[in-house]
């Protein structure tokens, strides 16, 4: 699968969140599926850098764990869908986080 990364502006991103999930604000990620073997994880830096500072994350670490979110997405893990799914994608992301930030 061919994946694109874009970055949005907060008036891009805040359009394209309301269009697409109905809420009027900027969202930190974004993700789309094209078709079989295409798809996109949009990103708006400004919510990821406040959503660090604010979590006590690194730019680094937050922003790596916005495109896998994005990334498992794509795949068809979207845990709004149930609670279950939420925490089965929740433990996803914490085990690869933690495999590639190693103390």
């Amino acid at each position: 699968m061919e994946i694109q990364v874009v970055e949005l502006s907060l008036m891009d991103s805040q359009k394209l969140n309301k269009m697409y999930r109905k809420k009027n604000k900027p969202t930190n990620v974004l993700s789309f599926r094209y078709g079989k073997n295409y798809g996109e994880i949009l990103l708006c830096l400004d919510v990821i850098k406040k959503e660090a500072k604010r979590a006590g994350n690194t730019y680094r670490y937050q922003m790596t764990w916005m495109i896998l979110h994005g990334m498992l997405h794509l795949a068809g893990m979207h845990h709004e869908n149930s609670k279950t799914l939420e925490k089965r994608v929740e433990k996803i992301e914490e085990k690869i986080l933690a495999k590639i930030f190693k103390p």
